[in-house]
């Protein structure tokens, strides 16, 4: 039984071990996806903070709060487990205290009724040489009944006489008749000390029963140790059942523990798979909104490209205005000079007019009225130059280009002044030096 008992209690501490070297994997695993949740929940703020414009608040508020609950979650789990372990190793201990108690209990069973067994055997032995003895007696001497019914001390004496004549009738006995005298004796004082228990063991028989033979009485007792043994060994059995019937229980427990941690194991993975496809949303919206921004930082710098080119064309029209504001007024000064001009021409012909007027009238005349006009028509000529100069154009910049208005000077008009003027003083000349000119002019004609 102990072999048994050794041998079952091996698969218990193996199953154990087993078992708390699953769930320590176990509670390394919780504690690495805790740690990975730790790490995001510190570095997976951050970036939301950064990117505000891509995420609402009510998307930033679950993701919180899936986050601490899948932290409750995995430290609840490590609990158990811990506590589970804990609460293994314990029964575990109790289960061996159990099993090493009964079998102590067992094994001094054992040497209870092997000791047991010898004494009824010795008792049984000393009963038998006890009969062998008074067969002997009673073929060697013959006592009468009243004889027999001695007291203790009479017969004693008895016997000692009857060994004595034993030795003395066979002095020349051998070696063999020698011991087997002295276990004659010792058997001889077995027995006494026996009669002197039994006797004693009547004496109180009487005294509570009123008698009973002591060969019967010390039966019973052993009988009765023997029932309790008897009794001891079935609660030890009963003891060995009621371990398996828990070792029974522990399996279904353990079945139990089994398909507990199956579905925590399946309740965790379905939770990291939750949490990988969340990640992999978050990251891919994150990817999402970062190209969003990028896009929208390019377009934001070809709107600033274009702003800053419209305020440039903006400010090149506006020169360019302004310079063609002051052409105009140039062109317009140009024109009132030119109206000076046009206006003086008309004078100067109008002048030229009468002069022929005068010369029709008095050829040879000189007046002092003609040399008057003569000489304002002089002054008018002089004063042509300086006004041309004056109206003359300079270089403009328009658009980073140089550009070149050049006013073409419109000499028609002073050259007609300057070919009146000569032709005044033609009219005026010698009549020789006027025909001249005439007669040029029908060759020309």
């Amino acid at each position: 039984m102990e072999e048994m008992l050794t041998c079952s209690r091996s698969p218990f501490s193996q199953v154990f071990g087993r078992q708390g070297q699953l769930m320590q994997a176990t509670v390394q695993s919780l504690n690495s996806l805790n740690d990975q949740i730790a790490n995001f929940m510190v570095t997976g703020p951050k970036s939301v903070e950064q990117e505000e414009h891509a995420f609402p608040p009510p998307e930033k508020e679950t993701l919180q709060k899936s986050m601490t609950l899948m932290r409750h979650l995995l430290v609840d789990a490590q609990a158990k487990i811990l506590k589970m372990m804990d609460d293994n190793k314990q029964l575990a201990q109790r289960i061996d205290g159990a099993i090493q108690s009964a079998s102590q209990e067992v094994t001094n069973l054992r040497s209870e009724l092997s000791a047991t067994s010898r004494r009824l055997a010795e008792l049984g032995a000393t009963d038998s040489s006890a009969s062998v003895l008074e067969t002997l007696q009673h073929n060697h001497n013959d006592p009468s009944p009243h004889q027999r019914q001695k007291p203790p001390a009479t017969e004693l004496c008895y016997k000692t006489e009857i060994s004595s004549l034993m030795d003395f009738n066979s002095p020349d006995a051998s070696l063999d008749k020698v011991l087997l005298r002295e276990e004659v004796a010792q058997l001889q004082e077995e027995v006494h000390l026996l009669r002197q228990m039994k006797d004693m063991l009547n004496k109180d028989l009487e005294e509570t029963q009123g008698g009973c033979s002591a060969d019967v009485l010390s039966a019973t007792e052993l009988r009765v140790q023997l029932a309790q043994k008897e009794q001891e060994l079935d609660r030890a059995k009963e003891a060995l059942q009621a371990m398996k019937s828990d070792r029974k229980r522990l399996k279904a427990e353990k079945a139990d523990l089994v398909n507990q941690m199956q579905q925590l194991y399946a309740t965790l993975e379905s939770r990291e798979e939750q949490l990988r496809d969340f990640i992999r949303n978050y990251e891919q919206h994150r990817k999402e909104s970062e190209d969003a921004v990028k896009a929208l930082a390019k377009e934001k710098d070809l709107l600033e490209r274009e702003k800053w080119d419209l305020r440039r064309q903006t400010k090149e029209a506006t020169e360019h205005t302004g310079m063609l504001r002051s052409q105009l007024d140039l062109k317009e000064n140009r024109i009132k000079e030119l109206e000076a001009e046009l206006a003086m021409m008309s004078n100067c012909v109008n002048q030229r007019m009468e002069f022929r007027v005068f010369e029709r009238l008095v050829d040879r005349d000189y007046s002092p009225r003609v040399m008057a006009a003569k000489q304002s028509l002089a002054t008018l000529t002089k004063d042509v130059p300086k006004r041309h100069s004056l109206a003359m154009p300079t270089e403009a910049v328009v658009n980073g280009n140089n550009q070149e208005w050049v006013m073409q000077a419109d000499l028609p008009l002073t050259a007609a002044i300057r070919q009146s003027q000569q032709t005044l003083y033609v009219h005026t000349g010698h009549p020789a030096d006027r025909q001249v000119p005439r007669r040029s002019g029908g060759g020309e004609a």
